[in-house]
């Protein structure tokens, strides 16, 4: 039986205590429903952890062993390479490259470039809606493949940070086993037996394995390109000159001392320089012609990057240059083909590159499968810098044989030879000549017969003048 006092109603504080009990219990029910949700529409990975986990540094000079990548850190230390200032109580290592590098080498923000505006343009351009995450990480490790390098995972070390951009690595080689021994008395001798590359080390003091190891990036290699397509959506052409890249690069080493040692050490950069991005350029085509072979869903053939810009991006005008040239042994309505990088090798080159060449541009689709085999006869031979000007045949033909007249007057003045007021005008007058003139990409009027003293005889005789003027200040 039941009495008031059992069918009493609840208490207004009991009453707040259920709410509350409800409140918790309906939150808890809420939340699970929440989480679950969360875990269903996980994006996973983004395309950028997608295209870090590419192995982009594959076929770098720095992964030809197998030793592991620590990160620039584990050179960073004050008593090693993290010095603010230079330490001359040293006579190789500055004891700041860290820091030098960090603050004044571009190289360090090669990876931040990728962040910018511009890159995000390049990369919006190039992308089509249909393409998948994957298709997008492996765009995306193309660019890591220069501006961010990223080694197999498997080879990546506790301290491996994976934006340290070119770091010293990227040059010197994966350090996990010559980091030690790199800062002991035996060192010197390591280099000189060969064991320190054993150990990993890139001697890019030596200056064929210098030019090499820039010529992989800014030339381009298998999986590390820039071709037509990233071109035209705004990445810059890659035209490298090893001498010119030189100069402009901030030294992390005893440069003065360098040049001190070997006063002819512009000659090699020059020498070197071309037999090693000719080298480079070879390789790139024979894996693009290889991909086109293998007919690759992506494999663009011919690449037009390759090829003479200006053939095809130049003021439209008549009466041409371009309409009766024959001095180059291209045919005529077709752009020429290896013109920046090969320039200054044909000659040296016996019959194999002119060659290989003509097959290239003979046709507006040369067989991929003939130019794999003409490329394994290629041999290229190192270019006498002193040799005779020649009547240029494009921009790139006039610019090369231009940086190695500069080249050779910055090796007479590490020779000791004093400044020639008149031979520094010449090439100041040179190089504005084949400077773009402003709002322009490229050579807007050179050779043309409208635009006086820029004729291809007018720049002939500008390039004669100053080779003879060299030649008799280095009679001097």
């Amino acid at each position: 039986m039941f009495t008031k006092a059992t069918l009493r109603m609840p208490s207004r504080d009991n009453n707040r205590i259920l709410q509350s009990i409800l409140a918790i219990v309906w939150f808890n029910v809420a939340l699970m429903f929440v989480e679950r949700d969360t875990f269903a529409a996980d994006p996973g990975p983004s395309v950028e952890q997608l295209a870090m986990a590419i192995d982009s540094a594959d076929g770098l000079l720095a992964t030809l062993r197998p030793q592991k990548f620590l990160g620039a850190r584990s050179c960073a230390a004050s008593a090693c390479h993290g010095g603010i200032d230079p330490d001359p109580r040293f006579p190789l290592s500055r004891r700041n490259e860290y820091v030098h590098w960090l603050d004044q080498d571009p190289h360090s923000r090669s990876f931040q470039t990728l962040e910018s505006a511009r890159s995000k343009a390049i990369l919006q351009r190039l992308s089509r809606s249909t393409d998948s995450e994957a298709v997008r990480a492996s765009r995306l490790a193309n660019c890591y493949g220069c501006h961010n390098p990223q080694p197999d995972q498997s080879r990546r070390g506790a301290t491996y940070y994976e934006r340290d951009s070119v770091s010293c690595e990227v040059c010197h080689g994966a350090s996990e086993q010559w980091i030690g021994p790199h800062v002991t008395q035996a060192w010197p001798g390591l280099k000189q037996t060969g064991d320190a590359a054993a150990l990993g080390f890139v001697e890019t003091e030596n200056i064929s394995i210098r030019a090499k190891a820039c010529a992989q990036c800014h030339v381009g290699s298998a999986g590390r390109e820039v071709n037509h397509d990233l071109i035209a959506a705004g990445h810059p052409a890659l035209k490298f000159e090893m001498t010119a890249y030189h100069a402009m690069l901030p030294k992390h080493w005893r440069d003065e001392e360098e040049r001190k040692s070997n006063s002819q050490l512009e000659i090699a950069l020059w020498k070197d320089g071309q037999v090693a991005c000719g080298e480079a350029a070879i390789n790139l085509l024979a894996w693009r012609a290889s991909r086109a072979k293998e007919e690759l869903p992506d494999a663009v053939w011919p690449e037009f990057a390759e090829y003479d810009c200006y053939a095809c991006h130049h003021d439209l005008v008549h009466p041409s240059w371009r309409q009766t040239n024959s001095t180059s042994g291209t045919p005529l309505g077709m752009p020429a083909w290896g013109s920046w990088y090969f320039s200054r090798l044909m000659s040296k080159a016996g019959e194999d590159l002119p060659q290989l060449a003509k097959q290239m541009q003979g046709s507006f689709r040369p067989d991929p499968a003939s130019i794999v085999r003409s490329v394994d006869s290629v041999q290229l031979a190192v270019p006498k810098i002193d040799a005779l000007v020649a009547l240029p045949s494009n921009w790139d033909d006039a610019t090369q044989q231009y940086l190695a007249l500069v080249a050779m007057e910055q090796a007479q003045r590490d020779s000791g030879k004093i400044d020639d007021s008149e031979l520094t005008a010449s090439i100041t007058s040179l190089r504005q000549r084949l400077a773009f003139p402003q709002r322009y990409d490229s050579p807007k009027g050179l050779f043309e017969q409208s635009e006086p003293g820029a004729t291809r005889g007018d720049v002939h005789k500008s390039l004669s003048e100053l080779m003879n003027q060299l030649l008799r200040r280095g009679e001097q």
